[in-house]
């Protein structure tokens, strides 16, 4: 039997990659999502007005067919998780996105509308294959790897963003720059995704055929499932829809500086590693930028004409940061789910993306029905985008109080190892505890005092009677795993135990021998 500390975590029994490890760092994701996330960006600049005069529905027919397109992934995924690794399936996808470009492009030029939607929904079921193909990379690798790969590519996208999408909004024929640029950038992706992306697919298939024991943490009950995560991502997919007509379609003249999206996410990810819960960091800093890019939007009506495209250009940078910080958060919290329960990897990414993309479409809704209605009042923008950060603010307040992405992925974690059995943790508490968690914590203390640990090994020792792995606890504790491994030796030999079962039996024992 394996012990408790070492990286490898069971995935499944048998076939590939029955026993999975924690990838590192890895130079070729974050290329790969750098591309896709730049392709997103040409998308949704292709389709503001910005780029051309028409279709007016370019952007809604983007958002709608996104989400049909993300809802018959899922299904897929749900059903018939084999086909999306079907040896035809990455090819099949990538003639789509090219029809689709082609049609978009034909349907611009000849005014047909049947041409655009048909050519939004092709270029959508691409974009949304190849995202949850790059969500499956990221899926194979642990907490602290997948964040370093998700902020350096987001840096990335910015760094390249700053010289390419000036250069290809000047040029005379914009459309036809920005639709030559989607593709090849979608292409860059493919080329760097599809063996790797297989791979990591034929690991979680594996998975949903064969999955391993998974056992439900001591705080499961309290912690948040798929329905309220998906929830907390489809009210951020609001906020991130309305954001991007506002920067694209409504202000699109007044543009946005994308070396200070690039200073965000540095920032973001600065202090991402300096906090204990990571994750929640790209939530809390994304809710500051935003709620600041909603309340200058009613000074830019009072400003004058110059003061009023400065603003907007302010208001525009800050509700993109923000919401970019959202996209960080997502691609993290879905990948951290992936990493931690295989076996429902696939449906976890398809269902948080369709979640975003449905948000998405409601907050773009919100933007265009603002706009629409200026007509009539010019406050009405004003207000509701005061409107909109007031029940942010409130939601975040009274809804989100005691919630926390990183809790709400930690609530599954697989078997510590092949073949254990999983520890009851939840069933061993007394039934007169009425909060688990202090009850873990009073016994961990008794014992830690009982056997003289210090108060490092204290703090590991909770997290082992929760349950967790020698990888999660380092980042947790921001330790590294070879540091993890040698306070475990030592609570190993101080409790004179053999295994992670010995050390919770010994945990649940202390409170009826003190």
């Amino acid at each position: 039997m394996r012990r408790f500390g070492d990286a490898a975590e069971v995935d499944g029994k048998g076939g590939a990659g029955s026993v999975r490890n924690g990838e590192a760092f890895q130079p070729r994701c974050i290329a790969l999502l750098a591309a896709l996330e730049l392709c997103a960006l040409t998308l949704a600049m292709l389709a503001s007005p910005a780029a051309g005069p028409y279709p007016s529905y370019a952007g809604f027919a983007n958002a709608l067919a996104s989400a049909l397109a993300l809802a018959a992934l899922l299904l897929v995924a749900a059903k018939r998780p084999s086909l999306l690794r079907a040896a035809a399936t990455p090819w099949l996808l990538l003639a789509s996105f090219v029809v689709g470009i082609a049609l978009i492009g034909y349907g611009c030029g000849e005014h047909s509308s049947v041409a655009v939607l048909a050519g939004w929904l092709l270029v959508s079921l691409g974009a949304a294959w190849l995202v949850v193909l790059a969500g499956s990379c990221l899926a194979r690798m642990d907490g602290s790897a997948c964040l370093r790969t998700v902020f350096s590519s987001f840096a990335l996208v910015f760094v390249i963003a700053e010289f390419a999408m000036p250069f290809m909004s000047g040029l005379p024929y914009a459309r036809a720059a920005l639709l030559g640029f989607a593709l090849v950038t979608f292409g860059v992706a493919f080329a760097l995704g599809h063996a790797r992306g297989s791979a990591a697919l034929e690991v979680l298939c594996a998975a949903v055929a064969q999955p391993a024991p998974v056992r439900r943490s001591w705080r499961a009950g309290t912690r948040a499932g798929s329905p309220v995560l998906f929830a907390v991502i489809f009210a951020l997919g609001i906020v991130s829809g309305y954001a991007t007509f506002a920067v694209f379609g409504e202000r699109g003249g007044a543009g946005l500086s994308y070396a200070a999206l690039f200073a965000a996410v540095l920032v973001c990810a600065i202090a991402s590693r300096f906090s204990k819960n990571r994750i929640d960091v790209a939530f809390h800093f994304g809710l500051l930028l935003v709620l600041a890019g909603l309340l200058v939007v009613p000074f830019v009506g009072q400003a004058g004409v110059g003061a009023a495209v400065a603003l907007s250009h302010v208001s525009n940078t800050l509700l993109m940061a923000g919401s970019e910080c959202f996209a960080i958060l997502v691609w993290a919290v879905l990948a951290r789910r992936g990493f931690l329960d295989p076996s429902r990897a696939l449906v976890a990414l398809a269902g948080g993306r369709l979640a975003a993309a449905l948000g998405a479409l409601v907050g773009l809704i919100v933007g265009s029905s603002a706009r629409s209605f200026s007509a009539v009042n010019p406050v009405v923008p004003d207000a509701i985008a005061v409107a909109l950060a007031f029940m942010l603010v409130a939601y975040c307040l009274i809804g989100l109080r005691s919630f926390s992405f990183e809790e709400s992925v930690d609530g599954v974690s697989p078997d510590e190892a092949e073949g254990a059995s999983p520890v009851p943790a939840v069933a061993a508490a007394p039934p007169t505890e009425v909060d688990p968690a202090a009850a873990v914590e009073r016994r961990c203390e008794r014992l830690a005092a009982l056997r003289g640990l210090t108060g490092r090994e204290e703090e590991v020792l909770k997290l082992m009677a929760r349950g967790r792995s020698g990888a999660y606890i380092a980042e947790h504790l921001v330790i590294s795993q070879n540091t993890v491994k040698t306070h475990v030796k030592h609570i190993y030999a101080k409790l004179d135990a053999h295994s992670q079962q010995d050390v919770v039996d010994l945990v649940f024992e202390a409170d009826t021998s003190v």
